[in-house]
């Protein structure tokens, strides 16, 4: 279920917040307060004048007389040009209306200013003080040393100034306060309330790392970005999708802090815009090194080392990106055609450098075709599909090239064509004159049509056709690997586990690299731990011995290692993992991997009791998945999302997912093992349905032992058990715990165990186990659970501990909703009327007396209690005591 949003949000164009100033405010009222003249110092778009402007508005709060004046390159050239907005036309002038001398005229316009809002203190704001005349500048060094005027400035640093200016600092008649950048975190608060929403992390890394700590450009960059369409909300979430494209009013403010080039500087600027980094070889072949130093000089680039030479990159990646959009066409072409020429025949060709000299080459034009196809597979790993596509494109133009060909089917599968890319392949699998072309159109039929598309019988069948086809030929392996994860889809773990270990002893290569996949994953629901981790090992450390790339990443053996943390019970180390991993994805932009560890990650944390964070890192992948066109994979995310929708006490809303799956038309499969179905459980526990949820809990311990997903029935076996079936639980997991590795299963079989034998102490340990392990969210339900008993044996010290507990550990998740917490904390889960009754009800009062007492029908008193009894999780009247005793006594 996708939204996407088009209305702007109501803060993206009104002043934004000022996040991360407060103590910097504070500090400069007080010195204000305390009569003291104070010049704030920083780099361009730093937020000075920003923060001016709020101290400015807390002294007019305060009754304080203030005026704000602004330099200007314009008035810079003008003697007291600044101060023209406020003074009167008598000042200009003595008595017999003529203009004195100096002196006289600066002593004139001092007193003029200070009588004009006598009696009351003037405080004077100078918005970019270094552009002030040394006429303005005097007058604000006498202005400074009177009693009536304190000033307050901003100063734009590494510019020039006038020495009346700088000597304001110098001779301490104004405190300087240098104000540093934000913190990422600030910076990425302030966006998050700009936009009024969550902002994935992909796009917060694109946009702190555009703008370099510069608050000017980030507003108007999110404000480009989005009137563009380029910045869109997708599933609640802010996510940057397509091509940078500038708004004049951004282009306008880079170009105005560029500022007047000479033609030379202009086109090193410019070849620098489509080049960076340039090394200084390079720079002499382009242009000189005169005209280099003159832009270091004005700050418009920067030197850094790279290898054993220097390089120059322009000062602000804004100023490349506006650049390249506003120069010409035909300038452009010129331009990256020379670059290329000087860039190909020099240096050494790295993977880097040959996707540059590609990129210039489609828009200069020439080149080696080969070159071109080289770096279309570049792109293409790099997730630059679009790039690659355009680079397959011209290469197709020139040569009916086999291998672009395939890459060019791949990538319409890749961007979510499917019939483009089902209709390629079927003209390269007639076309195909060797094993190896067999081969890799078999391959690319089976991810693009098999695994992205879910179409898991097909994939089959072409991987049956495939390994017939290359019977007795070293590639057999590679197709049995692959349909290994055909079999997980069609039959379960089980037979995903019986394909891959007949393959694990004789592979090698690719083929050995994806029989750990499918293998890594299935082992792992098998409850086979360690095995899966031996399996993920391998399989990551064989692709990164490869010679040449995959058609899946390295890091899927890292979701697999992580996923087998996870089922043993370890989450610190597979959150470890994902967190690691997401970063390295965003750093390389990397979207396909940073969906796959949003929804590792939101699995993790959900069975932390962590819903909230779960349904953030979900939305993002889902956007993710349907914005490279991967339909199967968003499924996968949605039955997570569901469930997480749910807990976080939404279970409507997790059932309108679980809905549109229905109706989406795509196939069922075993990939997440009996995961939907648990997931159709919570929702309907928590709807309130108990009927409906034991059912599918049932159902998915009886699927999980059927497919092999032992690890899926155990979970599902002990949901059955947290909703108020533990018996009927205990008697459905007795064979299945001692084929699970982890401590995870013995203490999940270890709570089921305590609450079929309502033994509050057995309930405590088993709470503590679960703590230790990291499973938050357990162990505060096992503490819930022990406190009803506790109560109900008459020991209201123990189960006063427990609820406390209980609190503080839920306290600790983001306060998830499960059927044993909602009786921890009953009053904050009812209505009034409920807990009303409830605790007339609790206090041994009948049905009849409680509606003569309320006014109100039996009928009314027993659809209440019945709501009661859903909510709390409890079984019936005589469980009541002990859930809310403690408030029936204060009652």
């Amino acid at each position: 279920m996708t939204t996407t949003s088009k209305s702007a949000p109501r803060s993206i164009t009104d002043p934004w917040p000022l996040i991360g100033r407060t103590a910097e405010v504070e500090d400069v009222c007080a010195r204000i307060r305390a009569k003291r003249s104070v010049l704030l110092a920083g780099p361009a778009g730093v937020g000075k004048s920003r923060l001016a402007g709020e101290v400015l508005d807390v002294l007019v709060r305060e009754g304080v007389q203030t005026v704000r004046i602004s330099a200007t390159t314009a008035s810079s050239g003008i003697p007291l040009g600044v101060f023209a907005p406020i003074l009167p036309t008598s000042a200009w002038a003595g008595k017999s209306g003529a203009v004195n001398d100096r002196a006289d005229l600066l002593s004139r316009c001092a007193n003029t200013l200070v009588e004009q809002y006598l009696p009351a203190r003037l405080v004077l704001l100078v918005d970019d003080i270094h552009l002030v005349d040394d006429m303005s500048a005097t007058l604000l060094y006498q202005l400074a040393d009177t009693d009536r005027v304190t000033i307050l400035a901003t100063y734009r640093t590494k510019e020039t100034s006038p020495e009346h200016v700088v000597g304001l600092w110098k001779n301490e008649l104004v405190d300087r306060l240098d104000v540093e950048g934000l913190e990422t975190g600030h910076i990425q608060e302030m966006i998050r309330r700009a936009l009024g929403g969550p902002v994935d992390d992909a796009t917060m890394a694109y946009l702190t790392g555009k703008v370099q700590g510069n608050m000017l450009f980030l507003r108007e960059l999110v404000i480009s970005l989005y009137e563009r369409g380029t910045l869109r909300e997708d599933n609640g979430i802010w996510r940057l999708q397509g091509e940078f494209e500038a708004t004049d009013r951004l282009v306008e403010l880079v170009t105005s802090r560029i500022g007047v080039l000479t033609p030379d500087e202009h086109t090193l600027l410019a070849y620098l815009a489509f080049g960076e980094p340039l090394a200084l070889p390079e720079i002499e072949r382009l242009s000189t090194m005169e005209c280099a130093h003159q832009l270091e000089q004005k700050g418009l680039v920067v030197t850094e080392v790279g290898g054993t030479d220097l390089q120059l990159r322009t000062a602000h990646p804004l100023y490349s990106e506006v650049l390249r959009g506003s120069l010409p066409l035909l300038r452009s072409r010129e331009l990256v055609r020379r670059l290329a020429d000087t860039l190909e025949h020099g240096g050494p060709q790295t993977d880097q450098r040959l996707m540059r000299i590609a990129e210039w080459r489609l828009l200069g034009g020439g080149g080696d075709p080969r070159t071109m196809l080289a770096a279309a597979q570049i792109a293409r790993w790099h997730y630059d599909f679009g790039l690659a596509e355009r680079m397959v494109s011209a290469v197709l133009s020139v040569e009916a090239n086999f291998d672009a060909r395939i890459l060019r089917a791949q990538l319409a599968g890749l961007r979510g064509n499917t019939r483009e890319s089902a209709r390629l392949l079927s003209a390269l699998a007639d076309a195909a004159g060797t094993v190896d072309e067999v081969f890799r159109v078999a391959v690319a039929r089976l991810d693009h049509r098999a695994i992205y598309a879910g179409t898991v019988e097909e994939g089959l069948d072409v991987a049956y056709e495939a390994e017939r086809s290359l019977a007795g030929t070293p590639y057999v392996n590679d197709i049995a690997a692959r349909r290994a994860a055909l079999i997980l889809g069609k039959e379960g773990p089980a037979g995903a586990v019986a394909l891959t270990e007949s393959l694990l002893p004789e592979a090698t290569g690719s083929a050995l690299v994806w029989a750990c996949m499918p293998g890594a994953y299935s082992l792992a629901r098998t409850g086979r731990i360690a095995d899966a981790l031996d399996a993920a090992a391998l399989g990551h450390r064989v692709q990164l011995e490869l010679d040449e790339p995959m058609d899946w990443y390295p890091c899927m053996h890292r979701f697999y290692e992580a996923e087998a943390h996870a089922h043993s019970g370890r989450f610190d180390r597979a959150e470890e993992i994902g967190r690691i991993e997401y970063r390295a994805a965003v750093d390389q932009q990397a979207i396909e991997a940073q969906a796959l560890f949003c929804w590792q990650r939101a699995k993790t944390v959900a069975d932390c009791g962590n819903p909230h964070r779960a349904i953030r890192l979900l939305l993002t992948a889902i956007s993710i998945y349907r914005q490279l066109g991967r339909p199967q994979f968003a499924q996968f995310c949605d039955y997570y999302l569901a469930m997480a929708q749910a807990m976080a006490g939404a279970p409507e809303e997790g059932r309108k997912y679980l809905t549109d799956l229905d109706s989406s038309g795509l196939p069922s499969t075993w990939f997440m093992g009996v995961d939907p179905i648990h997931s159709s459980g919570w929702v309907n526990a928590l709807s309130g349905d108990l009927r409906r949820a034991h059912a599918d809990f049932e159902r998915a311990v009886a699927e999980g032992c059927r497919i092999g997903d032992l690890v899926g029935a155990i979970a599902a076996a002990h949901s059955l058990a947290r909703t108020g079936a533990p018996r009927r639980a205990r008697e459905l997991c007795t064979s299945l715990s001692r084929a699970i590795e982890g401590d995870l299963v013995s203490a999940r079989v270890a709570h089921i165990h305590a609450l079929d034998a309502v033994d509050p102490e057995e309930l405590g340990e088993v709470s503590e186990r679960f703590e230790r392990m990291g499973a938050t969210l357990l162990a505060a339900e096992a503490a819930a659970d022990a406190a009803p008993i506790w109560q109900n044996r008459g020991d209201r010290r123990r189960a006063t501990a427990c609820r406390l507990r209980a609190n503080v550990l839920a306290g600790k998740c983001e306060n998830p909703v499960t059927l044993s917490l909602s009786s921890a904390d009953w009053s904050s889960k009812l209505t009034v009327a409920e807990k009303e009754t409830a605790l007339l009800a609790a206090s041994g009062r009948s049905n009849k007396a409680i509606a003569t007492q309320l006014s109100i029908s039996v009928r009314t008193v027993e659809n209440r209690l019945q709501g009661v009894y859903v909510k709390l999780g409890i079984h019936g009247r005589h469980e009541l005591p002990g859930v809310v005793s403690e408030y029936t006594e204060t009652d």
